[in-house]
């Protein structure tokens, strides 16, 4: 097994100057659900179904709420949740307030086991009749 990818032509604004040309894009192997990790963790680790389902919700429900409540979450060999805010830059710290916000994101940095498997990882190019 290993991450697919295809080649995508590109067309970007990058710094205000138009860039042309190809890159590496990975192929989705499709969405795991809920109930595809709960199936995924049964049958490896002997526990109901319904303990693990009660898991997995507390789980997600104790990283949303210390994440919204300023908390960064470190989650053991997984990696980490935190908050990243876009704004808008002012001159003055008194004019920096709530209005200035863009966006607020959930990032999630992997740990050093997981960055690991992917530097392990072997790429293959996805041939599809169109490709040849």
């Amino acid at each position: 097994m290993g991450l697919q990818y295809r080649v995508k032509k590109v067309n970007l604004d990058l710094y205000k100057r138009k860039v042309r040309g190809y890159k590496v894009q990975f192929l989705s192997q499709g969405i795991i659900t809920e109930d595809d990790l709960v199936a995924y963790i049964l049958n490896s680790a002997q526990i109901p179904q319904s303990m693990v389902r009660a898991c997995t919700m507390a789980i997600a429900d104790a990283i949303q709420f210390y994440v919204i409540n300023g908390h960064r979450v470190s989650f053991g060999k997984f990696g980490k949740f935190h908050l990243k805010v876009e704004n808008t830059c002012v001159d003055t710290p008194e004019e920096c307030l709530a209005d200035t916000v863009k966006r607020t994101t959930l990032c999630f940095t992997p740990s050093a086991d997981i960055k690991n498997l992917l530097g392990k990882a072997q790429l293959r190019k996805y041939e599809s009749l169109s490709d040849k």
